[in-house]
């Protein structure tokens, strides 16, 4: 049988859910794994990093198609790639723990100065204040980096400037929150 070089989207999904997964994933390293090689040495990481989180990005788009999740009209390299973007930032701010927004001419940056579960406590606590929705769409824009379009069609909004308006909300209430609690000024800035 002849290997095709190029496969499209739906090609890729199909190979996928009939079980010829390998030669969905022999494509998608030939093109998306240096991509994202590049993109995580680019953003301090390395070879080892850029590894792990390509596998962990393919095991999470096999997730999706093998569930019926992955809706068609979505660029497979681009959903495996923002998916492998996603989970390094996510382990970015792991080892940093630094978070920092910006609303209504002001910027808040916390920091972890403290334990890692004192951070993760304070940081859940004020999400559960803000409400599900707030909680829901400063999570997607603060910790996954979703555009506000992603953010939109995810949350259900009519249009991006939706998301973009609801996103700016829940900042100015986040950081009138932090300001308005000492006790959480100083878990958040170790004061």
């Amino acid at each position: 049988m002849f290997k095709k070089k190029k496969y499209t989207d739906s090609e890729l999904v199909t190979l996928v859910k009939e079980g010829e997964s390998d030669k969905a994933l022999s494509y998608l390293y030939k093109t998306v794994q240096p991509k994202i090689r590049i993109w995580i040495l680019q953003n301090n990481g390395d070879k080892e990093e850029a590894q792990d989180i390509f596998q962990d990005s393919i095991v999470a788009f096999y997730h999706y198609v093998l569930n019926n999740k992955f809706k068609s009209g979505n660029s497979v390299e681009g959903f495996v790639f923002s998916i492998a973007k996603n989970k390094w930032i996510n382990r970015a701010k792991y080892k940093k723990r630094t978070i920092s927004l910006e609303a209504g001419g002001s910027k808040l940056t916390i920091e972890n100065g403290s334990s890692k579960e004192g951070f993760n406590t304070a940081i859940s606590d004020l999400l559960e204040k803000l409400g599900v929705v707030c909680k829901e769409l400063l999570t997607y824009s603060i910790f996954y980096k979703l555009t506000m379009e992603d953010i939109a069609l995810k949350m259900g909004y009519e249009n991006e400037n939706t998301a973009k308006t609801k996103n700016y909300k829940c900042k100015q209430r986040l950081v009138k929150l932090v300001k308005d609690k000492e006790g959480l000024k100083r878990i958040l800035y170790h004061e």
